[in-house]
């Protein structure tokens, strides 16, 4: 963590999204692995020779092993690559920053300075409301914005947003007008589109 904060940069919270994610991967897993061990003991004691005859009986000895090989790849190609994804992304916010963290196949980072933020805005569902989590989005004010989904208690992150936007040092903070007026009339502060060429 320390070599993504510059001198003087202080951590003030680091949290991943919210776990509710990994609640269908867990229940897949605990239901998969249920029913491979039990089709396999089945399979084992010979249950299956009732029903399907014709299975020659060499192959007999291997078939617990199907349920077993089911099980593991629903474990690892569903359950296992949903709790890498959960713990791959981070949201870090300092008291210059934030940045959207993405560490696995693929690494991406995002982030935007604390001095041009210009709106925080809170957005909740209906269960996201019940578990206090919710997508938070930081706009400058121009093109650029961050959007971090899944906060942890968002309504407490984003006060610690508004706080640090608040203890920023006033030659860190750039104000910005709405109403962008120009007062010098000179062809050097036209807009590209306006000077004369």
């Amino acid at each position: 963590m320390r070599r993504i904060l510059t001198p003087g940069e202080q951590l003030i919270v680091r949290t991943r999204r919210q776990p509710r994610m990994l609640v269908l991967p867990a229940v897949a897993f605990v239901a998969v692995c249920g029913a491979a061990a039990f089709a396999a003991g089945w399979l084992w004691r010979g249950r299956l020779e009732g029903l399907l005859p014709w299975v020659p009986p060499a192959t007999r000895a291997w078939l617990p092993f199907v349920p077993v090989a089911f099980a593991a790849w629903v474990a690892l190609g569903y359950c296992l690559r949903r709790v890498v994804a959960w713990r791959s992304v981070s949201y870090v916010l300092t008291s210059r920053r934030v940045m959207r963290r993405q560490r696995g196949l693929r690494r991406l980072d995002r982030e935007m300075p604390l001095s041009m933020v210009r709106d925080v805005d809170v957005r909740q569902g209906v269960l996201q409301g019940m578990l206090g989590s919710g997508t938070l989005t930081l706009a400058s004010g121009h093109a650029a914005q961050l959007t971090l989904t899944d906060v942890p208690q968002v309504r407490r992150f984003r006060q610690f947003v508004l706080d640090a936007i608040e203890e920023l040092p006033a030659a860190e903070w750039v104000p910005i007008d709405d109403d962008e007026t120009i007062t010098d009339f000179t062809d050097e502060s036209l807009p590209w589109e306006l000077r004369d060429e």
